[in-house]
């Protein structure tokens, strides 16, 4: 079809409810009590749709009886105003968080053992978020969300970018993890010192340690793994040993033994992160504050504002 060169004349959709009043009650007098209007608004109203159309929506003589254009344009309004009303209502409910699209990337043990209890009370209370959850290591997660493929990131932060804004969000202990028949595995707690000579499984996750005493002892092992699954599996069997953050050792999980290493104390920190010059959606803003509220439950204190170096994670 021609596109037409004359201007669409400004109908207000009040203009048109009004119309659709009269023609659907069959009175302006009705219709004027149906819009808590004043007839001779309803009239004025429907006379200056006529003006802006260039046609008579009601017979002159009959005001309440349509004209042959009236009751032609009747459906076209009513398709419309249905369309209106759905569109103020999906925009009400993305503004309210109840609809839309949220991109989460985690690091795994996060993902793993901790937000699931967070997601499942997100879904259960906002149904129609289309959530994506997405695993990976700390390095990978900053660099989505730098490009937008995720909302929220949740990581240890490896390089200082001026672009994302960074939400401590906890702190977790480094320990020695192995299998509960370990001769070390009835110990309350252990040193750094006394890992040494053990069979250790190097992960990723050793990155972001940067004492020198702990460095020297994870730089002796021998087998190297970047899948908290794969390692996992490889300590139940009783392959070797390993350090890891608290959180990454499931937390149902009676075949591995986490004890602290106190000397000295180490830990991880893990941020949320979202591009700074972004406004979060709706959807965002409310599992932020679910992760915060959960982070908060989780440990006494607030998470430390203070960041170290950057490193990588997992």
């Amino acid at each position: 079809m021609k596109k037409s060169n004359v201007p669409v004349p400004e109908v207000a959709i009040r203009q048109l409810r009004h119309f659709l009043l009269v023609a659907q009650q069959g009175s302006f007098q009705a219709a004027a009590s149906k819009a808590f209007r004043s007839q001779p608004a309803i009239t004025k109203s429907i006379q200056a749709i006529e003006g802006l159309l260039g046609q008579p929506l009601f017979e002159p003589g009959q005001r309440s009886a349509a004209t042959a254009y009236g009751l032609a344009c009747q459906p076209l309004v009513e398709e419309l105003l249905v369309h209106y009303d759905r569109m103020v209502a999906a925009m009400q409910s993305l503004a309210s968080g109840a609809l839309g699209r949220l991109t989460i990337a985690s690091i795994a043990s996060v993902s793993s053992n901790w937000l699931p209890a967070i997601v499942h009370g997100f879904m259960r209370d906002h149904p129609d978020v289309d959530l994506h959850l997405r695993d990976s290591n700390s390095q990978s997660i900053e660099a989505m969300v730098l490009a937008g493929e995720a909302e929220l990131g949740i990581c240890s932060p490896v390089q200082a970018d001026p672009r994302l804004h960074l939400t401590p969000l906890m702190e977790d202990p480094f320990g020695f993890v192995c299998r509960p028949d370990h001769p070390l595995a009835a110990r309350r707690n252990l040193s750094w010192s006394s890992l040494s000579g053990l069979p250790l499984i190097g992960t990723t996750a050793h990155r972001q340690l940067e004492d020198p005493q702990a460095v020297q002892v994870l730089a002796r092992a021998q087998l190297n793994t970047e899948g908290i699954l794969t390692l996992l599996g490889l300590l139940r069997e009783g392959v070797g040993v390993t350090v890891l953050p608290k959180i990454a050792v499931p937390r149902d999980a009676s075949s591995l033994v986490f004890i602290p290493l106190t000397t000295p104390r180490l830990t991880r920190r893990v941020y949320v992160l979202r591009l700074r010059e972004r406004t979060p959606s709706p959807a965002a803003s409310i599992m932020l504050e679910r992760l915060m509220a959960a982070a908060k439950a989780r440990a006494p204190g607030r998470p430390q504002a203070s960041m170290k170096k950057p490193s990588a994670g997992v």
